[in-house]
């Protein structure tokens, strides 16, 4: 079984901040699944994770 999370990424801001999240949450169990756009005109990616739950 698993739990989902969602992370919204500013693409406006510096893409190493991007790597510092997903490299922290990485080390909290969490697999990156998917990355999608947002399709607002927005610099917003949406980044959709899962982790195995006990």
């Amino acid at each position: 079984m698993f739990e989902y999370r969602t992370v919204e990424l500013n693409t406006a801001r510096a893409k190493r901040a991007h790597a510092d999240v997903l490299n922290a949450l990485a080390r909290d169990g969490w697999e990156l699944v998917a990355v999608t756009p947002d399709f607002d005109g927005e610099h917003i990616l949406t980044a959709f994770l899962k982790r195995r739950i006990a």
